[in-house]
């Protein structure tokens, strides 16, 4: 899904990492596809995803839940939300693009709880570019 993100901040440290607002939701993530310098305050097209590192852990939550919790100062995450076959809804969608919801085919339509290393934006080209 394409959202319309704006920047909130870069860091002066760590070039791919970018704090970024998508309708009224803020998380800091990772620019792992940038083919344009961006700005703070300025808006963009993107697409998310996540990435995870070791082993998924999925586990269904009994309350219906769309959220996205970072834990501590890390780039870790809790993303809780309505499991589809190829995505998560987590009032964003995020997309499976390693396909590891098709081994969770018993968690399809149920909310759950999943922790990733990291939330992935890509920022995309708009035919201006």
């Amino acid at each position: 899904m394409i959202y319309t993100a704006l920047v909130k901040r870069l860091d002066p440290q760590i070039e791919e990492e970018v704090t970024i607002e998508i309708e009224g939701i803020e998380f800091t993530g990772f620019a792992f596809i940038c083919p344009y310098k961006i700005e703070v305050g300025e808006s963009y097209p993107v697409s998310i995803g996540f990435t995870i590192l070791n082993e998924l852990i999925i586990h269904e939550i009994q309350r219906e839940r769309k959220e996205i919790e970072r834990i501590g100062l890390g780039y870790d995450y809790y993303i809780r939300g309505l499991l589809h076959a190829d995505a998560i809804d987590a009032g964003l969608v995020f997309t499976d693009d390693d396909e590891y919801f098709s081994d969770y085919p018993e968690f399809v339509n149920k909310y759950i709880e999943m922790k990733v290393d990291r939330i992935d934006i890509e920022f995309l080209r708009t035919t201006t570019d």
